[in-house]
Formats: structure tokens, sequence, C-alpha cells
């Protein structure tokens, strides 16, 4: 519980453009993972008449997954850059 209140600690000290850079990721992410979700389900399965649609939709799972991961690194990059100042 106690590394839960330095996360939450830690979040409420972000600045106000590290807070909405990683809303926006995050939102775009989930986007990206619904989307990708009904591709899936479009697709019926890695078969081969819906192959195209499951690799689109493996794709974008990936994609999801920098996205989050770049723009978490860019907002720490942020962060200590507005720190500095």
């Amino acid at each position: 519980m106690t590394k839960l209140r330095r996360v939450i600690a830690r979040l409420n000290q972000m600045t106000d453009i590290t807070y909405a850079l990683l809303r926006g990721a995050l939102l775009l992410t989930c986007t990206m993972i619904l989307c990708a979700l009904a591709l899936f389900i479009a697709s019926g399965g890695p078969t081969l008449a819906g192959f195209e649609i499951y690799k689109a939709a493996r794709e974008l799972m990936a994609l999801s997954t920098i996205t989050l991961l770049l723009a978490t690194i860019g907002s720490a990059i942020v962060e200590e850059l507005t720190m500095e100042k």
C-alpha cells in the first residue's frame, strides 16, 4: 500500500504539460486497444480469409504499447527539464 501512496504523491506533483501528455497518450492507447479488439473480433481469428485484418489488429496492439512507452519516456524527460528550472 505504501508504494501506491508514493505513486499517487508523485502524480500529484506532475506539471500540467506532463499530465496532459500522459493523459492524451493513455486515451490514444485505450482507443487503439479497443480498435484492435474490434478488428480481432471482425477477423474471426487467424484464418486465411481474415488474415489481413488479423495482422492489422496485431500491429495495432503493438503500436499501442509503443505509444504508451514513448509517452511515458517523453513525460519523464519533460518533467526532469521543468524541475531543473
